[in-house]
């Protein structure tokens, strides 16, 4: 599952026109008969189920909307084929849509009609989140990690400032099942917290308040079944320049030198992507020891 949409990602791609290219499918294992295509409300001749390309861009240059040059069509007999607008219809076209269905055998033959481009903004999509994913299973040390998932329950220690509210990493709505203080340090030892808190918005409220630093936390962690609104924005950025650049680069961990210490790029971001990249990973993983 891609963590965005094609219908989010249309809007960054303005010069990909949604109807420029039309797929023509024929459905049902159809054995005889005929269909016609029909575009601003005008019916074309009727085709064969077994039609060439050349027979359905015949058929559909015949149509006065479209011309004698307004499209063109490719694809093996019997489809599926691609229709390609062309000059001022190749930003400008209008659907095709299913006229008359005379088609025979089969089992409830039909023709479908839809954009081409939405298998390639898809595919674009895929690799984007593909990317993301690995990244992530990167930074958080899980090669099993998918935002789109929730795991199993697991424990996690984390750090409380003193409040009456206590805020934890990203966790599944009502999962918390045992909250533990830290009741010993060397060795550490933790107690389960007998009375009651309450979970609301992402964090615990208790009324007697939380009033040490490290607790440990059985919940299920992670934002499925939704990633957040700033994965799916890297999603879609990725998934623009994935369609410009044609695949250009890619997600790599590369280790490399600076001053004393050692740095961490991952190719293809930019370093505010890589920020929020990392600032979401920070929510996932223990953030104590």
């Amino acid at each position: 599952m891609a963590y965005a949409t094609i219908a989010q990602l249309r809007p960054y791609l303005p010069q990909v026109p949604e109807l420029g290219q039309q797929l023509i499918t024929v459905t049902g294992g159809p054995s005889g008969g005929t269909f016609t295509l029909t575009y601003e409300g005008v019916a074309t001749s009727a085709l064969a189920y077994s039609a060439t390309a050349t027979a359905v861009q015949t058929a559909l240059r015949a149509i006065a909307g479209i011309g004698a040059s307004g499209v063109s069509v490719r694809g093996r007999p019997g489809g599926p084929w691609t229709a390609t607008f062309q000059g001022t219809l190749a930003q400008d076209a209008g659907p095709l849509a299913l006229g008359t269905n005379s088609l025979t055998g089969g089992t409830t033959p039909s023709v479908a009609v839809e954009p081409a481009t939405d298998d390639l903004l898809q595919d674009c999509l895929d690799r984007a989140t593909g990317r993301v994913k690995e990244a992530m299973r990167t930074l958080l040390g899980d090669d099993t990690f998918d935002y789109v998932a929730y795991g199993a329950a697991s424990t996690k220690i984390v750090i409380s400032a003193p409040s009456y509210y206590f805020a934890i990493p990203a966790h599944q709505a009502g999962s918390v099942t045992l909250v533990e203080y830290q009741s010993a340090s060397d060795p550490a030892a933790y107690t389960a917290i007998a009375d009651q808190f309450l979970e609301e918005s992402g964090r615990l409220y208790r009324a007697a308040g939380w009033g040490v630093d490290r607790y440990r936390v059985t919940a299920v962690w992670g934002y499925g079944p939704t990633p957040p609104d700033s994965i799916e924005q890297l999603t879609l950025e990725l998934a623009v320049n994935i369609w410009r650049s044609r695949d250009k680069g890619g997600f790599t961990e590369i280790v490399g030198v600076e001053g004393s210490g050692g740095i961490r790029q991952i190719a293809g971001l930019n370093k505010q992507q890589q920020m929020d990249l990392e600032n979401i990973a920070n929510q996932l993983i223990h953030v104590g020891v």
